[in-house]
């Protein structure tokens, strides 16, 4: 038996620092850089906390990558939530449909 390569619906984001970074979108790359510097800068570098930044970031920048525009979406309504411009829950409008 032979094992075939499918092709995957989502796009493949290398699980490098490099390949994360360029796959953010704009608005998350600083956030990136600045938790990436905090990290690098301590007295001793843990291994395991840069596997986990990393292991996070990748998980981010592979579902922005996979539908952009969800990923947009996602942060106007966070952001209107924090606001307080939007309630937690459903929409009355959605649950009229």
């Amino acid at each position: 038996m032979t094992v075939q390569r499918h092709d995957s619906p989502y796009p493949q984001v290398e699980r490098t620092f490099t390949a994360v970074r360029a796959s953010l979108p704009p608005a998350n790359v600083a956030a990136f850089d600045a938790e990436l510097e905090v990290i690098t800068h301590a007295p001793v570098v843990s291994l395991a906390a840069l596997d986990d930044f990393l292991s996070a970031w990748w998980r981010i920048a592979t579902r922005a990558a996979t539908d952009p525009a969800d990923w947009q979406r996602m942060h106007r309504e966070a952001e209107q939530l924090q606001s307080g411009a939007r309630t937690a829950g459903p929409l009355a409008s959605t649950l009229r449909s």
